[in-house]
């Protein structure tokens, strides 16, 4: 019997056992992708060949990978973005895509206030002085007072604007798509890039990757920012140059940074080497409660698909 159901996720109910419950219950026959490694172009070509549907997460399903899937006929993805899965291509070839909007916006909302405060406060560096029995009072700043320029004002950005307002933060947003009677109602003045990159003392990237894929932050943009502010992304690792925020940090234009996302994870490169900059392991949407409940909905989504397409 063939898998209708590929779980292509690098980790699967883990914490929670309903989505696996779920999935079992519902009658159709599964295979896991359980090496807890995002799983490789080969891997999915091989395991996935005769699923109907499958679970995905960041890996790319371009016009070849999906050409080379015969049976597949819906992608349900675990999380909002969708950029790694050629929609034009899927289309065309009648496959339905799905995902789990709403539920990571919080989670993604509370680690860009996370790193704002920290970057504020210097907190990389003070740790690494406690740690060295070193002590050491490093200037810091408040959140309070401070202008907030967010790139995109979708869901998560909005949060974002609401968390920063209640620490009393001024919020400016670059956002074409979105009307400014929605900025005006959570206090969010709606500006040009260039506008929000000489103003903001934070820039935070929340916007979702065109089809143009194009850089949003290169070293022009980075030239427009303000000396000692801070660049934060938590978006889409391709939206920011590196080496251009590597040549920021080390002549001093930027105070420090925080990202989520790289152009080429697992991330080792140089921005690994500044005391002044936070990186996470691509994990904003990685809390438990989260986590368990976009594993859920897709599940959801994946079996709702197989019974209305019987």
């Amino acid at each position: 019997m063939k898998n209708q159901i590929f779980v292509a996720l690098s980790s699967f109910a883990e914490h929670d056992k309903c989505p696996l419950e779920l999935l079992k219950a519902s009658g159709y026959p599964y295979k896991i992708h359980n090496t807890g490694k995002r799983i490789t172009s080969s891997e999915l070509l091989c395991n996935a060949y005769d699923a109907e549907v499958i679970l995905a997460g960041v890996e790319s399903y371009d016009a070849k990978a999906l050409e080379k899937l015969p049976n597949l006929r819906c992608i349900s993805r675990c999380g909002v973005g969708i950029d790694s899965i050629d929609i034009q291509a899927a289309k065309q070839r009648g496959i339905e895509v799905l995902n789990t909007p709403g539920i990571p916006t919080q989670a993604v909302a509370e680690l860009a206030l996370t790193m704002f405060l920290a970057l504020s406060r210097n907190l990389p560096r003070q740790i690494d002085s406690m740690r060295d029995r070193k002590w050491e009072r490093l200037e810091t700043h408040l959140l309070s007072g401070k202008i907030v320029g967010l790139i995109g004002l979708g869901s998560i950005g909005q949060r974002v604007a609401e968390l920063c307002n209640a620490f009393g933060a001024k919020v400016i947003a670059f956002d074409p798509l979105v009307a400014a009677g929605i900025a005006e109602k959570i206090n969010v003045s709606l500006v040009s890039k260039e506008q929000l990159l000489a103003a903001a003392d934070i820039v935070s990237l929340h916007a979702s990757k065109g089809p143009d894929k194009a850089c949003l932050i290169a070293a022009g943009e980075l030239n427009l920012m303000k000396c000692g502010a801070y660049l934060v992304n938590l978006a889409r690792g391709e939206m920011v140059n590196e080496l251009a925020l590597v040549d920021a940090l080390s002549s001093g234009k930027l105070a420090g940074a925080g990202l989520d996302v790289f152009g080429e994870e697992p991330y080792k490169g140089p921005l690994c080497d500044f005391k002044q900059v936070i990186l996470t392991p691509h994990s904003a949407t990685n809390t438990i409660e989260t986590r368990s409940n976009m594993e859920l909905m897709c599940v959801q989504n994946a079996i709702q698909f197989l019974q209305n397409t019987m």
